[in-house]
């Protein structure tokens, strides 16, 4: 397509006939792939963006243009889609980067694994007494998981004892944490969001 390529081969927005219209302005502009900076990236493109922007936070819609084969779905989600090759932990899942340890036994709990960083909660914030939205885990392949009681961080201002007893006992059941080969944590953003298609095919999501 005309529009949507022009910038995706090295073009320049204002080259495009259909320069002047903003619905076509906001088609090409998200063209633009992320590996080249993205939508924003043009120098053409910062005004009809930020149009957009404030179109979509007053209601106003997605602007169209009738040479597009580009679609657009609202969605409502914090995050980002996880990269090629994760997918997305469950909501309070405890997850953790590492390898299992050289000779370790099939059923040797955490000492059986070589993690990197401290376990975490899949879109569960430590810091706010596991309250959402926090950080989502995009995970790799499965290395293992093992059992602890108690808060898996290991970080004793952010225990949160499942029983309401805060005097250093814990006796609820063993949280599992699941280790990965690797995990992308993914920043929560405005949950106002579209999904882009081009020709049926998801191209980028937009918070707003």
């Amino acid at each position: 397509m005309l529009l949507a390529s022009t910038l995706a081969s090295g073009g320049h927005a204002s080259m495009v006939r259909a320069d002047d219209d903003y619905g076509c302005r906001v088609v090409i502009c998200m063209g633009n792939s992320s590996s080249n900076g993205g939508p924003w990236a043009p120098d053409t493109c910062g005004p009809a963006m930020d149009h957009l922007m404030d179109d979509l936070r007053h209601g106003r819609g997605w602007p169209q243009c009738k040479d597009s084969d580009m679609t657009v779905r609202q969605n409502n989600t914090p995050y980002d889609p996880c990269p090629a090759g994760t997918t997305a932990a469950a909501a309070g899942a405890w997850v953790a980067e590492g390898q299992r340890t050289a000779g370790a036994r099939p059923y040797s709990g955490m000492s059986g694994f070589a993690p990197i960083g401290t376990p975490r909660p899949s879109v569960a914030d430590l810091s706010s007494g596991y309250a959402y939205y926090g950080p989502q885990a995009c995970v790799g392949s499965q290395v293992g998981a093992y059992q602890v009681y108690g808060d898996p961080s290991g970080d004793a201002s952010a225990v949160r004892w499942r029983n309401g007893r805060d005097d250093g006992g814990y006796d609820g059941d063993p949280v599992t944490v699941t280790v990965y080969d690797h995990i992308v944590w993914l920043q929560p953003q405005s949950p106002n969001a579209v999904d882009v298609y081009e020709a049926g095919q998801f191209q980028t999501r937009i918070h707003y």
